[in-house]
């Protein structure tokens, strides 16, 4: 079983209904990590079935996680070089 894990609950809720939208079965959850006792700390955790490469595409633009996912995080666009002159 893969469970793909969340902080927010409306992330979880928009990726659920994508998948259920091409036919996937989802069950979601909440998680307590070790240590946890505040219930709002806990996260959001969703199976999938079936769990294939389109659901691990899916979860980085809905911005999940997978456990041991060694993956690096996308590099962020870079900045502007300095401050925008709005002409007037």
């Amino acid at each position: 079983m893969h469970g793909v894990y969340f902080d927010e609950g409306d992330d979880a809720a928009e990726l659920v209904a994508a998948l259920e939208g091409e036919g996937y079965t989802t069950t979601l959850a909440r998680e307590a990590f070790a240590g946890e006792e505040d219930w709002d700390d806990r996260a959001w955790v969703l199976v999938v079935e079936p769990f294939d490469e389109r659901v691990v595409e899916m979860v980085d633009v809905y911005g999940g996680w997978l456990p041991g996912d060694d993956r690096s995080a996308p590099e962020p666009p870079p900045l502007p070089g300095g401050p925008k002159r709005l002409k007037g």
